[in-house]
């Protein structure tokens, strides 16, 4: 059995992010300029990074700073403790990190037409950024994340294995958000993180992974025929425990519809809800 206590001072996303350019003054290197009066966008920093790893409500934001090298991350004021805004305008995708009105106006205000994305953002956050605005879809989830004593068993029924890049068509053949590029990014999240898979014999019979794009857990699926047999639960106690050994912080975005899996995150020790978020796009 294997016992770990998250401790947040020490814990990483399992990556750092920093880069030695030219100032403005302000102590935040610019990467563009100014689009309106008090808001700018500027080039990932070390600060921007300790920003948001001072609390697990932001561990999205914080993984794409890594998953997308270009990503796009606006300040206001040029003070961090007005939050910050992480994106990329070219994909119109975006987590909000901030619940200053005037930010957030200023934000929306300097976007292009088109839909946009936002990612899992802070509920009360959202009510705050939609308010007035035509939202296209929305999903509401819950999420939780590593934050007390993980207590790992092994189950010995079921040899340990992980994914690999040709298993990316068969996962992405049951994947509920499947689309034309979802198993591209499938064979990235096998790429990039660990993962989980049990096989029967020689069948694909369960599996969890990590997104790439913003380091949560999933998709995590199981079989019809092979349901029942605790593998759920299996696989993702042997992914966070591998995320742990990395010194990744494992959280999950848990649509709020989907009581199997909300159900099966209370059985798991450690992990604790942590907020309610919102999924949203808007077309401008």
């Amino acid at each position: 059995m294997l016992k770990y206590t998250n401790d947040n001072s020490q814990q990483t996303s399992g990556f750092s992010i920093g880069h030695n350019v030219a100032c403005d003054g302000s102590g935040f290197p610019l990467k563009t300029p100014v689009f309106g009066w008090n808001c700018h966008i500027i080039k990932q920093n070390n600060d921007i990074v300790k920003y948001l790893q001072r609390d697990n409500i932001n561990l999205n934001a914080f993984s794409y700073l890594n998953y997308d090298k270009n990503a796009d991350v606006y300040l206001y004021d040029n003070d961090i403790n007005n939050g910050v805004i992480v994106g990329n305008e070219e994909q119109d995708f975006f987590f909000l990190v901030t619940d200053r009105i005037s930010f957030l106006e200023e934000f929306w205000g300097s976007l292009s037409e088109g839909h946009k994305c936002f990612s899992a953002v802070e509920k009360s956050i959202a009510s705050i950024f939609t308010k007035d605005k035509k939202i296209e879809w929305q999903s509401p989830c819950q999420v939780y994340a590593l934050s007390g004593e993980f207590e790992y068993i092994e189950n010995l029924d079921y040899k340990d294995e992980s994914l690999n890049v040709d298993d990316a068509v068969e996962v992405d053949e049951y994947y509920t958000y499947r689309d034309e590029d979802s198993v591209n990014r499938i064979r990235e999240s096998i790429e990039i993180y660990d993962s989980s898979c049990i096989k029967i014999d020689g069948e694909l019979a369960a599996w969890c992974l990590v997104h790439a794009e913003d380091g949560s857990m999933g998709p995590l699926f199981v079989k019809e025929e092979f349901r029942g047999l605790g593998l759920a639960k299996t696989v993702s106690e042997r992914l966070i425990n591998k995320l742990i050994a990395k010194n990744i912080i494992p959280y999950v975005q848990i649509v709020e519809s989907n009581n199997p899996s909300l159900s099966l995150i209370k059985k798991i020790s450690g992990m604790v809800y942590s907020h309610d978020c919102m999924w949203f796009g808007i077309n401008k």
